[in-house]
Order: C-alpha cells, then structure tokens, then sequence
C-alpha cells in the first residue's frame, strides 16, 4: 500500500512539474500577450496546484498529519492566477496591445463602440470644463472692469474734490489779498490825513 501512495505522489510530482516547465516553455514561445497569460495562468496553476497536492499527500503518508495551510495555499491559486490573467488579458486589450497576426479580433466592433463613446464623453467633459475656464475668466474681467470703473470714479470725485479745495484757497487767497489791498489802502488814506 505504501509503494502505491509513494507512486501516486511520484506521479502527481512529475504531472506538477512538466506542466510548470510547460507553463514556462508556453511563456517564452507563444507570440503575443493573450497566449502567454493563458499559457502562465492555466498550467502553472495546475502544476502548481499538483505539486501542493503531492505535498500534503507525502507529509499525510508520513504520519506528519493534515497540513490545512497547504490546502488554503491551493485554494488560493485557484482563486487568484486566472482571475489574474483574465485581468491582465483584458487590461491589455483596452489599452490596445496588438493580437498576434494568426488571431481574429472578434470585439474590435463593439470596442471601436466603446472607444468612440468614451472619446465623446472625454470631449464633452473638455469642452464642459472650456466652458467653465471661459465664464470663470469673463466674471475675473468682469469684476476687474468694476472694479477699474471704481477706481476711476474714485479718482474723479478726488478731482473734482481737490479742485473745489483750490478754487476755496484761490477765493480765500483774493479775499486776503483784497483787504491786504483794503488795509494798505486804509493806511494810506490814514497817513494823508
């Protein structure tokens, strides 16, 4: 019984293995993106995933007893390495990484669909945000207008206020210098008589 678990393991070792060393060989000579992450993702999770099973079959044969942690490590390949390579597939074609030359494009219709729609969203949004630039500036004008107008009538009330001032000092300089003219002429009268 021992030699068939011993051979079970073996077997499940080298199955793990070759399809590693598969995964690999697909990675490096498959011709675009798309394959080698289906290539990585599937093979290499089944091969990894038939090495962590010969793992805890070896250690549950040796009388080291039932490792969970191995069993969790498998789950969690099988939720993650094609979730992955699905989202690294898809990132690369919406970000318009070309198909190897062999391969239709079955999508470019309805992503040529999408694209054009986001474009046009994109250009509302610009010309949304021109908009509001546009009427941000005429209101600063605007108010730089106001406030110019302000400054002038400001400036024209000082104007009009200091040339009131001046024409005040110009009649109270001709008063003074009329009875100047009035005294002397008192003083001149006085001195005759």
């Amino acid at each position: 019984m021992n030699v068939i678990i011993e051979i079970i393991i073996s077997i499940m070792i080298l199955l793990g293995a070759s399809l590693s060393i598969l995964a690999a060989i697909g990675v490096i000579r498959l011709p675009d993106v798309y394959t080698r992450t289906h290539a990585a993702g599937i093979s290499n999770t089944f091969g990894v995933s038939l090495l962590l099973f010969a793992t805890v079959g070896y250690f549950f044969h040796s009388g080291s007893g039932f490792n969970a942690r191995v069993l969790l490590a498998i789950l969690f390949i099988y939720l993650t390495t094609p979730i992955a390579s699905h989202l690294i597939n898809r990132a690369a074609y919406d970000t318009g990484v070309p198909l190897a030359i062999r391969i239709r494009d079955q999508l470019r219709s309805v992503k040529k669909d999408e694209i054009k729609q986001r474009k046009n969203i994109i250009i509302k949004q610009e010309q949304l945000e021109r908009a509001r630039q546009e009427r941000e500036e005429l209101e600063e004008q605007l108010d730089w207008d106001l406030r110019e107008e302000k400054i002038v009538e400001r400036e024209e009330l000082e104007d009009v206020a200091r040339e009131h001032e001046e024409t005040l000092i110009e009649l109270e300089s001709d008063d003074s210098e009329q009875e100047i003219i009035e005294l002397d002429e008192e003083e001149n009268s006085d001195k005759k008589e």
